[in-house]
């Protein structure tokens, strides 16, 4: 009972800033039969900005690490991490790093508008369709921001990094890469 209300505000502040951006009505029984351990990515086509299909692996093979990237403009914690995402892209992009962003946005405007003002210059696709978005199921996205790291194969390396874990991550993989 010694807690104060701004400290029990500022601890709940925290929490949505440092956690992430769940879905209201989710499908944990497709979730979890979807998003059983899998060493490679599953290879499917998702539209891009202008509705063309990109298949994933088609982009993967391009890199020599990817990061697989599912967020959403009107999820706050992915917003506040994106500056981050930008940063480590432009510094890395020249050594073999990709980055796939997929976007569980249902309005095609607040998407596009997102990427144009967080500065996202790696290859944006969404199907447009919220928390139903067929890779995220897959991949056993429960909350956003969400990350999948995978090699130039489409084998996954790591989920679920963000921020300075994410960046080490990158940092020691790029350096082990045969050039």
């Amino acid at each position: 009972m010694g807690k104060t209300i701004p400290t029990i505000v500022g601890m709940a502040l925290a929490g949505v800033l440092l956690g992430g951006c769940h879905p209201n009505s989710h499908k944990e029984t497709v979730q979890t039969t979807l998003a059983a351990k899998a060493d490679t990515l599953q290879n499917i086509e998702i539209a891009d900005m202008d509705r063309n299909y990109v298949a994933l692996y088609d982009e993967i093979s391009k890199h020599d690490i990817t990061i697989i990237d599912f967020w959403a403009s009107w999820c706050g914690p992915c917003m506040n991490e994106m500056p981050r995402l930008v940063k480590l892209y432009a510094d890395y992009k020249d050594s073999g790093l990709g980055i796939i962003g997929i976007s569980l946005d249902k309005d095609h405007h607040a998407w596009q508008q997102a990427v144009a003002e967080q500065g996202m210059t790696w290859l944006q696709l969404s199907e447009l369709r919220g928390w139903d978005c067929t890779a995220a199921q897959m991949n056993g996205v429960q909350s956003i921001p969400h990350t999948v790291v995978v090699d130039n194969k489409a084998r996954i390396l790591a989920k679920g990094l963000r921020g300075e874990e994410l960046r080490m991550l990158i940092e020691d993989t790029l350096k082990g890469v045969d050039k």
